[in-house]
């Protein structure tokens, strides 16, 4: 199996943060939060990923690069130019190691675990030209309705055509298969969405909808990262690999320095000082902070302490 990682958005509704590292390598729970992407698509069998980036090009690819999983093949397409989701398709399928098999499309920004096996299978199977995963939520027209028939097969896209025969709404989780004919209907540049999937879903193609109700997350805002980290650090929201102790989630020179009386219930980067006296509560703290007096609810980075109500 082969996938592209997008890893090339500006992470705009996550600022100040994404001032000092892109959203895909933003630290959670002290790893980048695309690495948790290439980690899902290496358990399901993904040996090439192909990854966009844009901004900070070189501190994107450098983390990505030092979290990519063992028998992995990590490959890079920067964009000089951001060319949106359909023209970063585009501009990355000459990078695919087999032009003639399926791509799964990952986001770098968000942590999501669906079944791809599945949804995979059924793409192949079903012949379809592209296979969108898709979960259950109780405002799905927020998100932009994709409507299903009995089926499975997309009948609607962000709510239009309005008259078809559609059985169930849901939110598009932003992981997709792709056949390779697709490719041929993506942009040099735009939203693969707006231009690939409008042309397929108005002209009948078959576009399968799969259903994956696994824990999404999308750590859009500061508030957003800030609960989503906490979740990791307590157990809440699990991940493979992500071992909590005592409701926190500490690097590894952090571990072995008397934590207990200075830190409960946060996830704390490594190389970060904490002033004699002070503590930290329910904190989101990144790599190479410094401490000088006690927080709490709060995203602390070297430049900005971002309190939390």
């Amino acid at each position: 199996m082969q996938a592209m990682l997008l890893a090339a958005g500006l992470g705009t509704r996550l600022k100040p943060l994404t001032d000092l590292r892109p959203k895909p390598v933003v630290p959670v729970a002290n790893r980048p939060l695309g690495a948790f992407a290439m980690d899902h698509l290496a358990r399901v069998g993904v040996r090439t990923v192909v990854a966009n980036t844009h901004p900070q090009p070189e501190l994107v690819e450098d983390l990505l690069r030092s979290h990519c999983p063992d028998g992995v093949n990590l490959v890079f397409s920067r964009e000089m130019t951001l060319l949106g989701t359909g023209g970063g398709l585009r501009r990355a399928q000459a990078l695919f190691a087999d032009p003639a098999a399926p791509v799964v499309v990952m986001n770098g920004d968000t942590l999501f675990a669906p079944d791809l096996s599945e949804a995979y299978r059924q793409h192949v199977e079903k012949g379809a030209v592209a296979t969108m995963i898709l979960r259950r939520t109780p405002d799905p027209a927020s998100f932009g309705a994709i409507g299903i028939d009995g089926e499975g097969w997309v009948r609607t896209l962000l709510g239009a055509p309005g008259s078809r025969n559609v059985a169930e709404e849901l939110m598009f989780t932003g992981v997709h298969i792709l056949a390779p004919e697709a490719f041929e209907a993506m942009p040099e540049s735009g939203c693969v969405i707006r231009v690939a999937y409008r042309g397929w879903v108005d002209g009948g193609a078959p576009v399968l909808g799969v259903v994956d109700d696994s824990p999404w997350a999308d750590l859009g805002t500061v508030s957003d990262y800030h609960r989503v980290n906490l979740e990791l650090a307590s157990g809440l929201f699990r991940w493979p690999g992500v071992v909590p102790i005592e409701g926190s989630l500490l690097a590894a020179d952090r571990l072995t320095s008397g934590y207990h009386s200075t830190i409960r219930n946060s996830v704390v980067g490594a190389d970060v000082e904490i002033a004699e006296g002070a503590s930290i509560d329910a904190c989101v703290v990144w790599p190479g902070s410094v401490i000088t007096r006690s927080a709490s609810r709060a995203v602390i980075t070297p430049e900005h302490r971002i309190e939390l109500s």
